[in-house]
């Protein structure tokens, strides 16, 4: 873990969102950037002297001091939150929110994303969903999202619901390296529904032959029953007494995204704890 991501629009949940990075940042010895996207309607570019590029002489004026107001805000936020110890660097950019994101992540090899969630419901979340919604879904790095403000961030016990098949390897030795790394209680689970509904006994076998197959430790073995995936998922969080959500996603896009949906992208909208979703590739 060297490089943390937070993307921020300022709002309560950015903060909320960059507040935990610090406490990761502390654990692991990491550097924060901070970005802030200035997404408009024009085309923009800067020039390798940084001179703005793009758009009539009036636009580029208005372009020029939202962001300079941009960059104060950026300075406000780092100042208000305190990161003693902590590398904290700051860009901001006129570019595509999720086409930067995604492009940062790459130049920089971004380890981690830490992302505020406004979460979306309703028709917005049907036709468009949420940006960290659609950075959960391309990221090609792990993404935590955060909601809610969270005091003292610490993280005892971790959800992980699976079906505990073959493809769950994928992502095992990352969700091994954050339970370790946040020295957490790991409670696998099978949400078992009417629409894929299995056996308890095979389940239980099948989750504890997977934890011997790639040597998990500090974990319980779950079946739980509800009518939907992400209820269940939501349910047995609750009961636990979860810190976090730990989950795979495919990434799927366009219209095998739509007739598939994805769990994990439904939960970083409806949740209240902090998801960790990754990429399966």
């Amino acid at each position: 873990m060297r490089r943390i991501l937070v993307p921020t629009d300022f709002s309560d949940q950015a903060r909320n969102a960059f507040e935990v990075a610090v406490v990761i940042a502390r654990q692991t010895g990491a550097a924060i950037k901070l970005l802030h996207v200035v997404e408009m309607p024009y085309s923009y570019s800067f020039s390798v002297t940084g001179d703005l590029v793009g758009g009539n002489g009036m636009e580029q004026v208005y372009m020029m001091k939202l962001l300079e107001n941009t960059k104060y805000r950026m300075a406000e936020l780092e100042r208000t939150v305190e990161h003693a110890g902590v590398e904290v660097v700051q860009e901001v950019d006129a570019d595509n929110v999720i086409r930067k994101i995604r492009r940062v992540i790459s130049d920089d090899k971004v380890d981690l994303v830490v992302m505020g969630s406004k979460g979306a419901s309703g028709m917005d979340e049907f036709l468009i969903g949420s940006n960290t919604e659609k950075v959960v879904r391309t990221a090609e790095c792990p993404v935590l999202t955060v909601k809610g403000p969270i005091s003292n961030f610490k993280i005892r016990n971790i959800v992980l619901p699976s079906d505990f098949k073959r493809e769950i390897g994928t992502a095992v030795e990352k969700f091994k390296y954050f339970q370790q790394m946040f020295g957490a209680k790991l409670h696998l689970v099978y949400i078992n529904t009417p629409g894929a509904f299995e056996s308890s006994t095979i389940l239980r076998t099948r989750m504890q032959e997977a934890a011997e197959r790639y040597g998990l430790q500090n974990y319980t073995s779950n079946v739980y029953n509800d009518v939907i995936e992400e209820n269940g998922i939501l349910n047995f969080a609750e009961e636990v007494g979860a810190d976090l959500v730990m989950m795979a996603t495919h990434g799927r896009t366009g219209l095998a995204h739509l007739l598939s949906g994805s769990i994990a992208e439904d939960l970083v909208n409806h949740s209240n704890i902090p998801v960790l979703t990754f990429h399966l590739k």
